[in-house]
């Protein structure tokens, strides 16, 4: 396969891989946790998140500033703090241009013409921030996006996405779901974390007690299930060195150092996995009592032990730790556990930047895919839970791209996983690009505005087909319903994974038309609102057929599998109890709710909000 080529599925404008030299240059600037990937930001994003003095008024600042001279005005806003807001204000600019024009040269002008802008921007009233829109959406955008085959998409180029204090009107987790009129009667809880944090404490207390038992055995068996179930997905670590922990944990034993916390952190996994006892239990908390379950209790409950002195460093063996302890944490359905960990892992990323010059190419790749890795997860994980403010939500991704590794030519299963790492890379910026599109759309029931979005949507549709159609062999989509003769189960497990993916692409673009159409209440007149509210639903009944299979599976995905079904069955029962969008329901769609039924009663005892969406389904599916 020719590295070129597939590149145009990553970004038409940037090459496949980059000198790793210039990637890390690029870079090099601190992480920020919650705007991860911007590389700077305009004069406008630095005002908009920060608060204005209390004790400055607006008026007064003004009069003041507008009685000094010219020269005097400029000097005191080239030497404000960065911390302070400049709000001289529009009129007052203008008299001291015009009171002295001659003592300004063309870039004191457009300097204070600038000052002026930014003011306007600032005002809090409803038509400003229109204004605000528009002048930020026209700005270019310094991140890998700007280059993007949808120019006439202006938002798409707007340097962060910000969400108002309300939540934008499309914006899809369950919680905004289940605020619809339509489910007003239920009563559901509205506050996700609340009844995340009500599962936390038995299970805390799960993984304390498994602690005080002896250190289980282990063996390599434990360490294959950790490379082929866990590793080969999330390529944080080297194998190279998992040899070389192994054979210093069996000379020396397991110490209380960071290597023997990594170790410990893979033995979990790997008892997690199923692969490591086939046995199919019947229920997740059935499967709590296994002995391969809380071995790996006991090796996670070993593993936090050795935690606490990483927090006080910052490198590759502390970001490797805390990335797999949020993998386990996402495992055994603790989300928001999982979350701060991935935070943690990003921010230990940030010591990376600072030995780039003197790092060697292997070094930088590790670098790169350890940081892409924990990026990709932090980012999902915190688009679900919902856990940051308007102020911090920016869903770029960073300008450079991970290098292959040297082997890619000599091992077949590499050059695979490689193929399938920056497909998944490039299916995810495809999706923050749609996301920055529709929650900067307000909901409205013009013909024009209908029309446009419509014709944004045709293009996104058109990018993922693109995508899909350069795949690698491999990894072809086309294989899922027609696989190749000898095909490997690795192949088809990252199709698998690919393809869920992808729907989450088309869930997005859809979602505006079906949203309207439930809540509008009223009949369809337009044929593309028809047409993608159709398509809207039909993607709700094939998510949870595609998922059917991985159901009872426990892995880094898990909740993540039981939110996004769990959110297909709201709508297609919300749709079910809309006279004006039932007929355009798929005929399966209550064999499909009822699946997601019997998804949740299975993990129903794991998490609290599990539990609760499982009696609010089978409540609203009984009525409906």
């Amino acid at each position: 396969m020719d590295t070129n080529t597939f590149g145009k599925i990553l970004n038409p404008s940037y090459p496949l891989v980059p000198d790793p030299q210039a990637s890390f240059e690029a870079s090099s600037k601190p992480i920020d946790l919650s705007l991860a990937g911007s590389e700077t930001n305009s004069p406008t994003d630095n005002l908009n998140s920060r608060k204005r003095p209390a004790n400055v008024a607006f008026e007064e600042q003004n009069a003041t500033i507008s009685g000094l001279p010219a020269r005097r005005v400029l000097t005191w806003a080239l030497s404000v703090p960065t911390q302070t807001p400049i709000l001289l204000g529009k009129r007052a600019i203008n008299r001291i241009i015009w009171s002295d024009p001659d003592s300004f040269d063309a870039a004191s002008l457009a300097i204070l013409e600038k000052l002026g802008t930014i003011e306007q921007l600032l005002k809090p009233d409803v038509s400003t921030n229109n204004v605000r829109r528009q002048t930020l959406s026209s700005q270019p955008s310094e991140g890998p996006d700007s280059t993007s085959p949808l120019p006439q998409i202006k938002s798409l180029n707007s340097p962060t996405l910000e969400r108002t204090k309300e939540v934008g009107p499309y914006h899809m987790s369950i919680e905004r779901l289940l605020a619809w009129d339509t489910f007003r009667g239920f009563r559901p809880c509205l506050d996700l974390r609340q009844l995340l944090n009500a599962s936390n404490d038995s299970q805390a207390q799960a993984t304390l007690l498994a602690g005080e038992n002896e250190l289980p055995a282990w063996d390599d068996r434990l360490i294959k299930t950790f490379m082929d179930d866990v590793l080969i997905f999330n390529p944080v670590i080297e194998e190279a060195k998992i040899q070389k922990y192994t054979r210093d944990a069996r000379f020396a034993g397991i110490g209380y150092d960071g290597a023997s916390c990594l170790l410990l952190l893979i033995f979990a996994l790997g008892s997690l996995s199923r692969s490591s006892d086939p046995q199919a239990p019947t229920s997740a908390s059935e499967e709590r009592q296994l002995p391969r379950f809380m071995q790996a209790e006991a090796f996670f409950a070993a593993a936090q032990k050795r935690m606490g002195m990483l927090l006080s460093r910052s490198g590759v063996l502390e970001a490797q730790c805390f990335f797999l302890a949020g993998v386990y944490l996402f495992s055994t359905i603790r989300p928001l556990e999982g979350w701060k960990c991935f935070v943690q892992a990003l921010a230990s990323c940030q010591a990376f930047y600072g030995a780039a010059s003197t790092d060697n190419a292997r070094d930088r790749r590790l670098h790169e895919t350890i940081y892409w890795t924990c990026f990709k997860s932090e980012l999902e994980a915190r688009l679900e839970l919902g856990v940051t403010d308007a102020s911090v939500w920016d869903l770029r991704y960073p300008s450079f791209f991970p290098s292959p590794p040297d082997e890619l030519r000599s091992n077949t299963q590499t050059e695979v996983v490689w193929y399938y790492f920056l497909a998944e890379i490039a299916l995810r910026r495809l999706a923050n690009r749609i996301l920055n599109y529709i929650y900067g759309s307000n909901p409205s029931e013009t013909t024009a505005a209908s029309k446009e979005m419509a014709d944004h949507i045709i293009s996104f549709e058109a990018q993922a087909s693109d995508w899909r159609r350069s795949l690698p062999s491999p990894l072809s989509l086309d294989k899922i319903t027609q696989p190749s003769p000898g095909d490997s189960d690795l192949n088809q497990t990252l199709r698998f994974i690919l393809e869920g993916e992808l729907i989450d692409c088309y869930e997005i673009m859809y979602w505006p038309f079906v949203a309207d159409a439930i809540n509008r209440n009223t009949e369809l007149q337009q044929t593309v609102d028809r047409d993608f509210t159709r398509k809207a639903l039909a993607l709700a009944v094939e998510r949870i057929d595609k998922n059917e299979p991985g159901f009872h599976y426990r892995h880094h995905g898990t909740w993540m599998m039981l939110r996004s079904c769990s959110r297909s069955a709201l709508l297609l029962i919300a749709a079910g109890r809309s006279p004006y969008v039932r007929y355009l329901l798929p005929g399966t769609w209550q064999t499909a709710v009822g699946r997601v039924i019997n998804m949740l009663r299975f993990w129903r005892h794991e998490s609290e909000d599990v539990a609760d969406r499982l009696n609010l389904i089978e409540a609203m599916a009984n009525a409906t």
